[in-house]
């Protein structure tokens, strides 16, 4: 796969349905070569398009990311968490996912804490939260809104493991929580496992 293709499907992620001449102005290129290369990745059916209307005139075209699109950045060792999983679950039963659950939760809240310890301000929190979940395979980053700010993921590299165990999404929004609890208030505004397309926490300054 070339690289303008492998930007156009990262660009897709991160962004979501997107026309023509912005997907051209994000890689740099005429709308003619970014319309080859999206012809090209429809063929490999890692994207589809649909044409939307705004007001009068033609519709315009807008494109994005297929579930085999999604899929092509991957879910890191997802057959071998949904064996554990199936394992720990036959063996111990609920009780020995929410013991697990919980478990990761500690040791991650103990990993992020040190990282956060020498933050000063909301602002600076969220950025170190964001690169650690981007070292995590997350693809996270922070925008800033009128409400505050929103931590947006736009890849789960743990989605298989969470669609079976949905406990642990539950267990990532009570980590920010805690983690932001002196400063703000967090809520999942997005979420992957409810028809999102990518799961996002919008973080309120108290």
């Amino acid at each position: 796969m070339s690289s303008s293709s492998s930007k156009i499907l990262f660009y897709l992620k991160q962004h979501g349905a997107s026309a023509l001449q912005q997907i051209a102005d994000a890689l740099g290129v005429t709308t003619m070569g970014a319309r080859g290369h999206l012809h090209k990745l429809e063929q490999q059916q890692l994207l589809e398009f649909n044409d939307i209307s705004k007001g009068p005139g033609r519709p315009t075209r807008h494109w994005q990311l297929t579930a085999s699109g999604h899929a092509h950045f991957g879910d890191r060792h997802q057959d071998f968490n949904l064996q554990l999983l199936d394992a720990i679950d036959s063996l111990f039963g609920e009780q020995g996912l929410t013991q697990l659950i919980e478990h990761r939760s500690q040791k991650q809240q103990q990993h992020y804490q040190q990282a956060l310890a020498d933050c000063h301000g909301i602002e600076q929190k969220l950025q170190v939260l964001a690169q650690l979940r981007q070292q995590e395979g997350y693809m996270a980053r922070i925008e800033t809104t009128a409400e505050g700010y929103v931590l947006i993921e736009d890849h789960c590299p743990i989605c298989a493991a969470a669609s079976r165990c949905q406990g642990l999404c539950q267990q990532e929004l009570e980590l920010f929580q805690g983690l932001l609890i002196d400063e703000a208030t967090v809520k999942r505004s997005e979420h992957l496992l409810a028809s999102g397309r990518r799961c996002a926490y919008l973080v309120t300054v108290k």
